[in-house]
């Protein structure tokens, strides 16, 4: 969650290649971290042998709504000596040493932070980036044990090569995520030659963007340029060399968010049901501001997009959308009171309580609060 600003590209260069396969202390991810600890406890067993009893738990609020996992999703680990038992669900603070709860994006983005190969300096300055962008609540402290340290080292670089980011919709960060899945299918043995003899170009662009994601009124979105096969993927509007495009989707920020980060595949029919609405009502013709929150268009005239093309871009929306963390606008703006600025039951919990994320000591800017 940060926009093209300073501490952004350092948050990024000190997290793990690829973007992920797995959601943070999802069922998946828990096992993935069960196996990882199990095999580096053994591993460990003499230096472990003197630490008794220790127990950690990790709570993330606001997950991605496609789980239907609820308001929060955590995890949980209690080491006796040199054994380790590792589950999911969150633990009472009375049954845990050392308790975290914060915002599962935020949480997601420190657990890719890796520590082997990295300069200490960046990583220190990603995790204190990251540290000012939620409400923090920490029960206990970690002992100042080598092992135990080494331990849960060695568990947080194995799974920040496995954990999924979550960035905010359209900011840089997330263009990041749409460049690895492109690219990496355009050179495919499957999908490259198709797109051989291909050229077009494919922009969205977003205006109106929330100023804790974009403090410098910027326009979010992303572009992609297919010339023969070479694949370039840039985050913002269209540069005015590529122009005109040849599918320009192009609207207000606010109004698409809860839209943009569906995953299509795992919605239910009410889901369904629910966007629809919320689709009708938060997209139709305003005629106060004479436009349409949303208009898609072909500048160039060239039309629809190739199928061959368009195979690589398939999977896209969901992959991106899994990708993409859960806060609106109007968690951070009072003034925000459109259509489409309450919760939408079909993108986040009913149960979930924004004031988490929102009334911590420092802004989403990581400045104190007044």
């Amino acid at each position: 969650m940060a926009s093209e600003n300073q501490g952004a590209s350092v948050v990024l260069a000190a997290m793990a290649d690829g973007i992920g396969d797995l959601t943070f202390a999802s069922a998946e991810w828990v096992e993935a971290a069960r196996e990882v600890l199990t095999e580096t406890v053994a591993h460990n067993q003499a230096g472990l042998a003197d630490i008794g009893e220790f127990t950690l738990c990790e709570v993330a609020h606001n997950p991605p709504a496609y789980l239907h996992a609820g308001n929060k999703l955590a995890w949980h680990a209690r080491f006796s000596e040199a054994t380790v038992d590792v589950n999911t669900g969150e633990l009472d603070g009375s049954e845990c040493d050392f308790k975290v709860q914060g915002d599962h994006s935020v949480l997601s983005n420190l657990a890719r932070i890796q520590y082997h190969g990295k300069d200490p300096g960046l990583v220190a300055a990603a995790q204190a980036r990251l540290g000012k962008l939620t409400r923090w609540q920490i029960d206990g402290a970690l002992p100042q044990h080598a092992a135990l340290g080494s331990v849960l080292k060695t568990l947080h670089d194995h799974m920040a090569v496995r954990t999924m980011p979550r960035f905010t919709f359209m900011t840089p960060e997330w263009v990041s995520s749409a460049r690895q899945i492109l690219s990496t299918r355009a050179t495919s043995d499957k999908y490259a030659p198709g797109i051989q003899n291909i050229v077009y170009t494919f922009s969205e662009e977003f205006t109106d963007t929330p100023r804790y994601a974009f403090p410098d009124g910027s326009h979010g979105g992303f572009w992609v340029h297919c010339d023969h096969g070479h694949i370039s993927i840039g985050a913002g509007p269209l540069p005015k060399a590529l122009e005109p495009a040849d599918a320009l989707t192009k609207g207000m920020y606010t109004p698409i968010v809860p839209v943009g980060r569906t995953v299509n595949a795992a919605m239910t029919d009410e889901e369904k049901e629910e966007q629809a609405a919320y689709g009708k009502a938060a997209f139709r013709f305003d005629k106060q501001a004479n436009r349409a929150p949303v208009n898609q268009s072909s500048p160039s005239g060239k039309g629809a997009m190739p199928p061959e093309l368009g195979r690589v871009f398939l999977p896209l929306h969901d992959e991106l959308s899994k990708r993409t963390s859960s806060e609106l606008p109007a968690d951070f703006d009072d003034s925000l009171k459109d259509a489409w600025s309450a919760p939408q039951g079909f993108d986040r919990d009913a149960n979930y309580d924004a004031s988490w994320l929102r009334y911590s000591e420092v802004d989403i800017y990581g400045e104190p609060r007044s």
